[in-house]
């Protein structure tokens, strides 16, 4: 047996946890403590003394407790010491003793009842590079596009928000104001952690794309065009700019997904490849039941 220990929120100990983050090869944005704490109520289960960890961000429902998957956190990985078989059936019985409905992501396979998510990553070298890997189309778009020209300012981190909702709002109705608010407020608390960009063209706004930065990572959070810049295909051309922004520096970076055929074909046009994670999705046999009750009587 592990000694592993579920700590609630107010008992994770900050400067331990933030040193298990750092010291991680692994750590994501979503292990920082200070980017969980802008966008959910998480416990976390701690290996011994914070050598190994997973955050749980926790929602309680009528009667029950939920482990979820907050907005603008894509996972939720172990990281430290190193996953065994053993370690992760500990984890998993700890995890279904606190909640009566599980779904949410992270780097772990718990059986039949996790399944695999498509997450597509960047290796950034050189421009010349990467731009070999990219498809005809996306480099035939970006040479052809000279009007254009992109800063970046996090201060104008609202205008990127207001993009996207506008253009993807109603496809992502998980994304609700009270999110997009604890967003902004992080970004401009700690502008430090990311990269707000503001593509121009002739000094009006046509695009806008939110990076996070973290461990040599570049997770690209938001991303959205106005109808000119979709037909100037300006969010290509932010991309490859933010790939010559980093060139030479080790960074990847994550697009995050998708599932979606055509945003998937999109993300791997530039070169992507696969780094899949895990999502699970459990109830106990009692809500599960309570749960099929509810829904075959709201239908009648």
């Amino acid at each position: 047996m592990y000694d592993l220990r579920y700590i609630e929120n107010e008992n994770v100990d900050k400067p331990k946890w933030d040193a298990l983050v750092s010291s991680s090869d692994h750590s994501l944005i979503f292990n920082n403590y200070d980017y969980l704490n802008a966008f959910c109520v998480w416990d976390a289960l701690v290996l011994e003394d914070y050598a190994g960890a997973i955050p749980l961000p926790r929602m309680e429902k009528t009667g029950y407790l939920k482990l979820y998957q907050p907005p603008f956190i894509q996972k939720c990985n172990w990281i430290g010491t190193a996953l065994t078989p053993e370690l992760i059936a500990q984890i998993w019985n700890i995890i279904k003793s606190k909640f009566a409905h599980v779904h949410f992501n992270s780097n772990i396979i718990f059986g039949n009842i996790s399944s695999p998510r498509i997450n597509l990553i960047l290796p950034i070298s050189t421009l010349d590079k990467n731009q070999k890997k990219y498809s005809k189309s996306l480099r035939k778009n970006i040479i052809k596009v000279t009007s254009l020209n992109l800063i970046t300012d996090q201060s104008q981190v609202k205008i990127t928000a207001e993009l996207y909702k506008n253009a993807y709002g109603d496809l992502n109705r998980q994304l609700n104001n009270e999110a997009y608010a604890s967003l902004i407020l992080l970004v401009n608390k700690k502008p430090e952690m990311f990269l707000n960009c503001i593509v121009l063209n002739h000094d009006k706004t046509v695009a806008a794309l939110l990076f996070a930065k973290y461990n040599n990572r570049l997770h690209y959070i938001l991303g959205a065009p106005n109808e000119q810049g979709r037909k100037l295909n300006a969010l290509s051309f932010g991309i490859n700019h933010v790939i010559s922004m980093h060139q030479n520096q080790n960074y990847i970076l994550d697009f995050e997904g998708s599932m979606i055929p055509s945003v998937k074909d999109y993300y791997k046009s530039f070169g992507s490849y696969d780094e899949p994670f895990y999502e699970t999705n459990w109830c106990t046999p009692w809500l599960k039941l309570l749960l099929k009750t509810y829904k075959r009587l709201k239908r009648s």
